[in-house]
């Protein structure tokens, strides 16, 4: 019995519309993670980047009268994530202008410790990962690398939706504490 994604899609986005709060509920865990990933990309911080995302999501609530008109929800998401990008990041840039006594600003802004510290953090999340059960990788993997739903992944790796759920917590709780060191950044994929 395989549904339409589009056809759920477009009932979700009806269902919000009208105001129904766990239709709400389920748009924002369909695109959450996507929403976050995109914005992190950009301004590096993960604190910003939550508050990015559920700014975003707010307007989609707020704006929820227009949903029913949308044709392509991933576009017209994309689109008021990257509007609210670039304001974020435009306000981001003017705070660095204003508390730059500098006249250094292009260099400020490429920020190549930023990238350093990334590869670094993902070095250690790969440490990480390595260091945890065969069953607790694979799905951790498969959840945060690979996007899959806990439906999906309990049916490539032949195990219930609570199995999954059950490793993917164990997993994010080891790489918390694993990734708890001064100066690393706290990955997208944990949350």
């Amino acid at each position: 019995m395989n549904q339409n994604p589009s056809h759920t899609e477009k009932e979700l986005l009806i269902g919000v519309a009208a105001g129904n709060e766990e239709a709400f509920s389920r748009l924002v865990n369909l695109y959450r993670n996507k929403v976050f990933s995109h914005a992190l990309t950009f301004v590096k911080s993960y604190e910003e980047a939550e508050e990015i995302t559920q700014d975003i999501f707010v307007k989609v609530w707020a704006n929820r009268h227009r949903l029913p008109e949308v044709k392509d929800f991933k576009n017209y998401l994309f689109i008021l994530g990257r509007n609210h990008l670039v304001s974020a990041i435009r306000k981001k840039v003017m705070d660095t202008i204003s508390n730059n006594d500098e006249e250094d600003i292009p260099g400020t802004l490429l920020l190549p410790d930023t990238q350093v510290e990334y590869k670094e953090t993902y070095r250690h999340l790969i440490n990480g990962l390595d260091r945890l059960p065969p069953q607790q990788k694979a799905v951790f993997t498969l959840s945060r690398m690979e996007n899959l739903s806990h439906a999906e992944i309990g049916e490539r790796l032949g195990i219930s939706k609570r199995t999954v759920k059950f490793h993917l917590v164990q997993a994010l709780n080891f790489l918390r504490e694993y990734l708890r060191y001064p100066g690393l950044l706290l990955i997208v994929w944990l949350f």
